[in-house]
This record gives C-alpha cells, sequence and structure tokens, in this order.
C-alpha cells in the first residue's frame, strides 16, 4: 500500500515575492537577502511568473545586460507552473521531472500558499526509504527470533527481496515459495 503526502506537508509556506513593477536588481538583492533560489512574480496580488537564478544568469548576466535597461517581465518565466496544495508529492515529481523545473509554486483556491522545491521532495523520499527500511529490518528480525521453524509468515523474502504471504524458515532464512523450490 503506497502512502500518499499532499505538497502542503512538505511545501515552504513563506515566499518571497515582488511586484511585477520591481527592478532587476531588487529581485536579485531579494534572492540574497532571504537566502533563496527564486522569487514569484505578482501582479495585482496575484502570481503571474517566477525569477530563477538561472534565469538571472541566462537572461542578463551572460548577455552583459545592464539590469535597469531590462523589465522584469523579459527576464521572468511566465505563464507561472503551479501545483495544488492537495497534490501528491510523487505527481509533483513527475511534474517537475516532465517539464523540467526545480520549483513549482503551490496553489489554495488561486492563492499562492507556498512552494515546493526538488530538495523538499528528495528530502521527503529519501526520509520514507529509510523509514521503510527501518520497518523491514524491523519485521524481519522479529519473524526470525520468534517464528519457529516450521511457521509460516507473511512479509520480504530474505533470498528475493519481494513480499510474500506464505514465507519459510530454511535453515534460518525467510523464503518465499519459489525461492524455496530453487
Amino acid at each position: 500500500m503506497e502512502t500518499k503526502i499532499p505538497v502542503r506537508d512538505v511545501m515552504t509556506r513563506t515566499v518571497v515575492t515582488v511586484d511585477i513593477m520591481t527592478g532587476i536588481s531588487a529581485v536579485a538583492r531579494k534572492m540574497v537577502e532571504y537566502d533563496v533560489g527564486s522569487v514569484i512574480i505578482t501582479e495585482k496580488g496575484h502570481p503571474v511568473g517566477i525569477v530563477t537564478e538561472k534565469d538571472l544568469v541566462k537572461k542578463v548576466l551572460t548577455r552583459d545586460v545592464v539590469p535597469s535597461s531590462l523589465q522584469l517581465k523579459s527576464v521572468m518565466t511566465s505563464p507561472l507552473i503551479t501545483v495544488p496544495s492537495g497534490e501528491d508529492t510523487q505527481d509533483a515529481i513527475k511534474k517537475m521531472l516532465k517539464i523540467g523545473v526545480r520549483r513549482l509554486p503551490v496553489v489554495e483556491g488561486g492563492r499562492l500558499v507556498g512552494i515546493v522545491t526538488d530538495l523538499d521532495l528528495v528530502a521527503i523520499s529519501s526520509e520514507l526509504g529509510g523509514i521503510l527500511a527501518d520497518i523491514i529490518e524491523m519485521h524481519r528480525t522479529r519473524n526470525v527470533l520468534e517464528a519457529p521453524v516450521s511457521s509460516i509468515s507473511q512479509g520480504i523474502c530474505e533470498n528475493c527481496s519481494q513480499f510474500s504471504e506464505n514465507l519459510v524458515n530454511v535453515n534460518g532464512t525467510l523464503l518465499c515459495e519459489s525461492c524455496r523450490e530453487t
């Protein structure tokens, strides 16, 4: 059974935003001030775009353009690709990979409520993997210690690592039916 974790449980709730009329240098200063890699651009209070470190490098620095000579509209990425707060984190990961972004603003009822990054999602995925490994090891140890030699139990086969509802202890190793036959 797969546990679904909504994006709202892993997102960062404090999002740095600036109005679309803000100068590019001011946006860069905000990124430094708040130690973030992106700023959400708003127009009349609604999120309309995002400026990332990569945007500044590609669209300003590498072109040797004076930041004050550009409007924020020409540097930001728009339209803004968002994710609903209730979306499953696995679906958010797939969306990020498919469209090639590292950050997704999180919306709830059309309002910006947070941002989720690739690092947020990797952290939760690796954390869940570690917890799962601990649970499997706990059950494996308990089954070996508590089970009589001929006992039938369910769990992970110690040979093929597949879940089985019919494990049998063979010479101290819990084996599924397929592995017992070989």
